[in-house]
């Protein structure tokens, strides 16, 4: 029989003590972010819509390009809260240069390296979850699009393709959501389904 990961035999030994969750969320890969549970946010078909159509104006250029964006990752975002237990937010600021693109987009990709960890880590401790975050997946460099996803797995969808009114949903949880000059704040969304 296999024995449990150091990591496993961590977690195991806090579960008296806290929830699965909040064990990873301890994890010292993940305590440079402000990690907490969040309620599902509420669907609304107008917000979904106004998201969509800015998906579709195609500004940042990824639309129809890659799985992890709008239409690509489209799907019936009412239907799919009704398996959702809570959101788990991990977010961080950080001092940022607007104008330049190649330290944003390594920040961006600093961001979605951790949060796939974090949800890989989640999985692996029983709890089936998806993770979300601005932006494209980005996972493979080049995305398969639109043949077949190479690794679903992985997969880290813009947020954007769910509709969520941020500002709003964000201002009902007292969480900061702003953008400053030299500064911003990347948002982790962790969707975690309810047990079976």
């Amino acid at each position: 029989m296999k024995s449990p990961s150091p990591i496993h035999l961590n977690l195991q030994s806090h579960a008296n003590l806290m929830e699965t969750w909040e064990s990873v969320a301890s994890m010292k890969d993940f305590d440079s972010f402000t990690i907490r549970k969040a309620p599902v946010p509420e669907y609304n078909e107008d917000s979904y819509q106004l998201a969509f159509s800015r998906c579709k104006e195609n500004k940042c250029g990824t639309y129809d390009t890659n799985w992890g964006c709008n239409p690509g990752a489209k799907r019936d975002v009412a239907e799919y809260y009704k398996g959702i237990d809570y959101v788990i937010l991990a977010y961080r600021e950080f001092e940022a240069d607007f104008n330049d693109t190649e330290l944003m987009k390594s920040i961006s990709d600093d961001v979605h390296r951790t949060l796939r960890m974090m949800v890989l880590e989640l999985r692996d401790n029983g709890i089936e979850c998806d993770g979300f975050m601005d932006g494209p997946c980005d996972y493979c460099g080049e995305c398969a699009y639109p043949e077949p996803c190479r690794f679903p797995d992985m997969m880290i969808p813009s947020v954007s393709t769910l509709g969520i009114d941020l500002k709003k949903y964000f201002a009902g949880l007292d969480i900061p959501y702003s953008f400053q000059n030299g500064r911003m704040i990347l948002y982790g969304f962790i969707f975690v389904h309810k047990s079976a």
